[in-house]
Parts: structure tokens; C-alpha cells; sequence
């Protein structure tokens, strides 16, 4: 009997939820796969029809989507799940014979696909070339580098031939005249209204989007100069061809110059699903590192949907640290006005979630509430204090960052991951430009002083409070930090190159020299560092500079010298009883160390 009951038991009997467990073990692509083949009709009414563990997959790892069905379905949830409204397939038929879960998971599957896809171009050499106005026409329209759409393009061209041998009063075309036709009469098909005049305008332009040179001649007699690529009329050559009113044919490189445009619309499409907003997040570093791919990104909006999915998973440390990463490349200047479009993301209180409220949060605001909340997480840490360099480049996002806490929140990083050296190394090189308060540009017109009135005001009371009233309740903190950086990686020289710095700009405030004097090893640091990096002509300037305006202020102050002389001599005498406490400590452990081995002999 037993071994009748075990030749019964079969896949089938596993049941849909340890089904969803088995496959956890496969990546999604293969799971789709792998419950989408057609092994039986008991596999199909088992596994692949029933929507229930189509939507444990869709909340598993690593998509983790939120299906509120309440949102979804209506108020009452009393609508069938597989006919339910969602961006991914509004055709009926399609919802009831596949169900809304299963084609919901194919989405995610499409997404996961097309951005492996981009990521691996990136890491194989195929770099996102972005929009090129100096291209040659043969780079500008690189169809004969695609086969398939080339081979349609054929195809097209011998389907109007055929059905259209003699046109414009009868007599006899040549091939490239029937080329020319394809394009122009594709925006009047089914359509006899267009005179004669625009069919020549029309004409004209299709000439121009085939490269093909100047349409000579009038009337039903043209020619064309030299050869050009062709192009098979349908709608959607009509519509990616249309010329400009100028004549010329927009861009048409979409392979690459649509991708930042299909990766912002997934973080849209799936606003709510966590596992669609990391991978796409983590994908457009490798696109944003051009600067043509960035400026597509900012004017598609991407700042406010990279902030919003800040916002909609607060407690994802993972998509937190994609998302500064993102940061770091968006902040980056750009050439032109485009890096306003960033700015403007970035500063203004209702440039996301604008529900009418006082309460909607900038992105400076949700940057730094990160930076609070995953004070522990070591890699966020250094990736937020990477994207705040690129953020403080702007005099109003620096101001406001000052006033927010950035300063707090650098130092605490420092504070949290004293020997980190990646940590140590991204808030140093924020703090740079953090210590140096905002001055009035001249060059600043009334407009925008209007704008950074109306933005502070929005902030209320810390709107109010300045920069230095900010950075004098910080100094003291700052320069210790500093030197102990110093200190922990006095053999790295990139990491003393920026402390250097941060020291040096903030003795270019004479009130805080005080400060620098009286914090421990300061000033023999600066030294040492001069002594040892002769070679690093940055490093030089800074530490040479702030250690004459040190010597400048003890020079004026005879009392202040004193103390200081004494101060150096406790420090001095402080460093060598520690060391010979050490050399005692060591010399106690190597005699019980002899003692052990003598026993044991």
C-alpha cells in the first residue's frame, strides 16, 4: 500500500504555494519559462492557469510588488482579479484568457530582460551613443546594421510596387522614383484631399530623409542626387520619419536614444514595485555616465522618479544606495542650462508628490533623512556623501543642504565609520565646498533671487537660519574628525589630499583658527603631511597655505602663542607616555609569551 501511495504522488501534488517556493531557486526568466511550457494539460490547469501563484511570484523576491487590491479593483475589491485595470495590457480578451497576474509577471520578466540587456551592452563595449547633431546621415539612419527591419523595409518597397506600378497621370517610374513615393504618400494614405503642391512638399522632404540629395526639376520630373537609403511606407515609418517644418528628419536611433526613455517608464509604469525600481535604478548608471544620456534624463523627468521611489520604499537600505548612485551621475554638470532641470528637482518643496500640502518634501529633504536613517550601512553611507559633491556644485543646493543638516549628517558619517576609507574619502570631498559659506554672486539676476526667497520661505524656520550660524555649531566637530581621518589613513594620499583642503578653507575664516590651534595633532598633522607628500603640489598649497595664516594669527597674539606653545609641548609628552605604555604593554606580553614556552619545554 505505501508503495502504491508513492507511485500516486507526483509533481501535481505539491500544491501552488510549495510551487512558488520550488522556483525561487530560478531566476524570473526561467521561472516564467519553466510554468509557461506546455508539459500537459494537468501541468497547464495545475500550475500555469491559476492566478494565485502568478501572485505569490509577483510579491516574491525580488520584485516584491504591492497589489493593493483595493486601489486595483475598485473600493468594494468585488472585481475579478483577471479583468482588473493595469498598465500592462488593457485588452479584455487578453485579461480573461491569461489572467491579470500572469501577464503582470511577464511584464516584470520584459523589464528584467530589456535592462540585463542594456547593462550588458555597457559591459561589453556597446556604449549608448546619445543624440549627435555633427552625424553623417549614414549614422544618423543605421538601418543597414539592422537585418530584420531592413529585410521589412524590402518588403514594403515591393508591396507598393506592385500595387502601384503607374502614378501622378500614367506613364512609367523608375525604382528610385517609386522609392520616393513610399514616404510621401504615406501620410495621405487613404486620404484624396492633399493638392498637388504638398504632395511636392511632401516629396521634397522624403528626399531628404533618404540622404539622398536635392529634388531637382517640378512637376511630375525629378531627380535625385546620388543614392540614399529607402524607406517602406507604413505607420510606423510615417510617424518616426515625418520631417520637421524645416524639412529635416528628426533623430531616429532608437535602440540607444530610446533608453532612458523606456527605463523611466518602467519606474513609472511600476512606481509600486520594489524589485522594478532597483534594477532599474541600478541599470542607469551605466547610461548616465554620457552626457547626452543625461541630459535625455533630466528632461525626461527622472530626478522626481528616482526621489519618488526614495520616498514610496523608505526602508529599502538596497534601493536607497542605487538610488544615490543615480544621484551621483544626474548631479553631474551639464553643459548649457540643462543642469537647472536637476536643480529645479532638487530644491523646489513641491517638486514631488504635489498633493496642494506644505508637507511635500524636496529632494534635498529625502536625501538626507536617508542619510539619518541608515547612519549604520556603510555602502549607503559613502554613496550619499559621494552624491552630495555633485549636489553642494550648485550655490543654492549647497546653501540648502548647509541649512538641512548636510553638515551634520557628513560628520556623523565620519563619526559612524571612522576606519572606512571609502566612507572617510566621499565626505571629506563634500566637505570641501560644504565649509565655505554662500557669497552673493553679482551676476545673479532678480528673477532668480525672487526664486530662492520663495524656496527658503517654503522651508519656514530653517529657511531662516544661515550658513554660518549653521557651519560655527560644527567646526569643532568637523576639524577633529578631520584629523582623525588623517590620523587612521596617514598612508593614503588621496584621502589627506581632501582633508587638506577642508582644513585650508576653513582657515580662511580667521574666527575659526582658534579652533584649528586647540584641536589635537592639527597642526603637527598639516606638518607631517608637508614633510611627507612632497610631490602633491594641491596638497602643498592647502596645508602650506593654512599653516601660514595659523602662524600669521599666533604672530599677532603673544598670549595666544603661549598657550599654544604649551599646548604643543602637553600634546608631545601626552604622545610619548602613551608610547611607553605601549612598549611596556608589548614587553609585558613577549615575557609571558618566553614564560609559556618554557613551561611547555
Amino acid at each position: 500500500q505505501d508503495a502504491t501511495s508513492f507511485r500516486e504522488a507526483s509533481i501535481y501534488s505539491l500544491g501552488q504555494d510549495v510551487m512558488a517556493q520550488v522556483v525561487q531557486f530560478l531566476e524570473p526568466p526561467e521561472i516564467h519559462s519553466f510554468l509557461t511550457t506546455p508539459l500537459s494539460k494537468a501541468w497547464l490547469v495545475t500550475y500555469t492557469a491559476p492566478q494565485e501563484l502568478w501572485k505569490i511570484l509577483c510579491t516574491a523576491k525580488p520584485f516584491y510588488a504591492k497589489l493593493d487590491e483595493g486601489s486595483i479593483c475598485g473600493s468594494n475589491g468585488s472585481s475579478d482579479g483577471s479583468t482588473c485595470s493595469f498598465p500592462i495590457c488593457n485588452d479584455l480578451e487578453m485579461r480573461h484568457l491569461f489572467g491579470r497576474y500572469r501577464l503582470l509577471y511577464t511584464s516584470f520578466v520584459r523589464c528584467m530582460k530589456y535592462l540585463n540587456r542594456l547593462q550588458d551592452d555597457a559591459l561589453n563595449g556597446r556604449t549608448p551613443t546619445g543624440y549627435n547633431s555633427n552625424e553623417t546621415q549614414n549614422d544618423i539612419y543605421p538601418y543597414h546594421k539592422n537585418v530584420s527591419l531592413k529585410a521589412y523595409f524590402a518588403k514594403a518597397r515591393r508591396l507598393v510596387r506592385s500595387s502601384n506600378p503607374r502614378r501622378n497621370g500614367g506613364g512609367s517610374r523608375s525604382s528610385s522614383d517609386a522609392a520616393l513615393s513610399i514616404t510621401s504618400e504615406s501620410g495621405s494614405h487613404g486620404s484624396n484631399g492633399h493638392d498637388k503642391g504638398s504632395q511636392g512638399k511632401r516629396l521634397t522632404a522624403a528626399n531628404a530623409a533618404a540622404g539622398s540629395g536635392k529634388i531637382t526639376g517640378s512637376g511630375s520630373r525629378q531627380q535625385r542626387n546620388g543614392s540614399g537609403q529607402r524607406f517602406g511606407r507604413s505607420m510606423l515609418t510615417d510617424r518616426l520619419l515625418r520631417p520637421t517644418q524645416a524639412g529635416d528628419v528628426d533623430n531616429v536611433n532608437l535602440p540607444w536614444s530610446c533608453a532612458i526613455y523606456s527605463v523611466v517608464n518602467w519606474m513609472v509604469a511600476f512606481a509600486d514595485v520594489e524589485g522594478i525600481q532597483i534594477m532599474c535604478l541600478k541599470c542607469l548608471p551605466y547610461l548616465l555616465e554620457d552626457e547626452s544620456q543625461r541630459t535625455t534624463a533630466q528632461r525626461a523627468g527622472l530626478t522626481d522618479s528616482v526621489l519618488r521611489a526614495m520616498v514610496l520604499f523608505p526602508d529599502s537600505i538596497e534601493l536607497h544606495t542605487v538610488a544615490f548612485h543615480t544621484l551621483v551621475l544626474l548631479a553631474r554638470p551639464l553643459g548649457g542650462n540643462e543642469g537647472m532641470l536637476f536643480h529645479t528637482a532638487m530644491v523646489n518643496t513641491r517638486g514631488i508628490f504635489n498633493n496642494g500640502s506644505n508637507n511635500s518634501k524636496n529632494g534635498i529633504v529625502i536625501m538626507l533623512d536617508s542619510m539619518r536613517r541608515f547612519a549604520q550601512d556603510e555602502i549607503l553611507q559613502a554613496m550619499s556623501c559621494w552624491s552630495l559633491v555633485n549636489v553642494a556644485l550648485t550655490p543654492l543646493q549647497k546653501s540648502m543642504l548647509v541649512k538641512l543638516g548636510g553638515l551634520t549628517v557628513t560628520s556623523n558619517a565620519m563619526l559612524q565609520h571612522p576606519y572606512n576609507a571609502e566612507v572617510q574619502f566621499r565626505a571629506l570631498f563634500a566637505l570641501i565646498n560644504l565649509v565655505i559659506p554662500t557669497e552673493t554672486r553679482p551676476d545673479e539676476t532678480e528673477e532668480m533671487r525672487e526664486f530662492e526667497r520663495e524656496i527658503f520661505q517654503q522651508l519656514g524656520e530653517v529657511g531662516e537660519t544661515s550658513e554660518k550660524e549653521m557651519l560655527d555649531a560644527s567646526v569643532g566637530q568637523i576639524s577633529n574628525l578631520v584629523v582623525v581621518g588623517m590620523k587612521n589613513f596617514c598612508s593614503s594620499e588621496a584621502i589627506l589630499n581632501r582633508a587638506c583642503l577642508v582644513l585650508h578653507n576653513l582657515s580662511l575664516n580667521e574666527e575659526y583658527h582658534s579652533i584649528l590651534l586647540w584641536t589635537p595633532n592639527c597642526y603637527q598633522m598639516l606638518e607631517w603631511c608637508l614633510g611627507n607628500y612632497p610631490h602633491d603640489h594641491v596638497l602643498q598649497q592647502s596645508a602650506g597655505g593654512t599653516i601660514q595664516r595659523l602662524n600669521a594669527t599666533l604672530s599677532a597674539d603673544e598670549e595666544l602663542r603661549a598657550r599654544f606653545t604649551h599646548s604643543i609641548r602637553a600634546q608631545q609628552q601626552h604622545s610619548l607616555e602613551l608610547a611607553r605604555q605601549e612598549a611596556v604593554m608589548l614587553q609585558e606580553q613577549q615575557r609571558e609569551q618566553e614564560q609559556a614556552q618554557m613551561d611547555v619545554s
